[in-house]
């Protein structure tokens, strides 16, 4: 193509034809200029659809993590709630010296050691932006959504903390010859209806309701981002 315009200005030179040589050479220019104008817009149309890639791709990505974190969080609700209602249980059996109930008691107080323990992707918003996708998420209401979420798996750790040293620091030293571990059998019955074992039952039933209003706040912040999400993705779709 380039040898094919080489020639013709050659042959318009040659003729001294200088009118038409300058004609012939604006329109080259404006060929030349018309060839790299579509070429950048066909390199920025590559970017747009990149990015748009990109986009959807976190998006994605995204979602599937806060749905790993609903599922776990839904089923660690549940398991806060059956161990809340051992602990409700324990608590009435002391109050009420049910003295008949001290093998459940036992089974209660050694269940006060376990918990339900989130290990979810707790730090996606921050990730995000160590990483610099979060620019990829367009939609600012779902990154301060990301960000509360993230806030709130942060509060549920902090619960979980307090539960560990309750149970280190409190309900270890009080178990401590009273339940033997390696047969169950209950060497100090008295010391199962003492009001400082109560007193730990009643500090792990404060914890479990915490727990359970901020599963369900996390349960609730999730359902949203991801309702978002969809919208936002379905943006996308030709």
């Amino acid at each position: 193509m380039l040898r094919f315009f080489r020639t013709i200005r050659l042959k318009l030179l040659t003729n001294n034809n200088i009118k038409k040589y300058l004609l012939y050479a604006i329109g080259e220019i404006i060929l030349v200029v018309i060839g790299i104008l579509i070429a950048l817009k066909i390199n920025n149309w590559n970017n747009v659809q990149i990015e748009k890639l990109e986009e959807i791709k976190t998006y994605t990505d995204v979602k599937e993590q806060i749905q790993q974190n609903l599922e776990e969080i839904t089923k660690l609700d549940s398991l806060n709630a059956y161990y809340k209602s051992l602990y409700d249980r324990g608590n009435s059996i002391i109050s009420n010296k049910q003295w008949g109930s001290i093998d459940t008691l036992a089974y209660i107080a050694m269940n006060l050691s376990q918990y339900s323990d989130f290990h979810g992707n707790d730090n996606l918003y921050e990730s995000l932006v160590n990483s610099g996708d979060i620019k990829l998420i367009k939609n600012s209401e779902i990154q301060k959504k990301l960000q509360n979420l993230e806030s709130t798996y942060r509060y549920i750790n902090k619960l979980e903390d307090i539960q560990w040293e309750i149970i280190i620091k409190e309900l270890s030293p009080e178990l401590r010859g009273v339940i033997n571990y390696s047969n169950f059998h209950i060497e100090k019955p008295e010391k199962l209806f003492s009001v400082e074992l109560q007193n730990i039952i009643i500090e792990s039933i404060y914890v479990t309701v915490g727990k359970d209003s901020i599963y369900n706040r996390a349960l609730k912040e999730i359902k949203t981002i991801d309702s978002l999400i969809d919208l936002e993705l379905s943006t996308y779709e030709d």
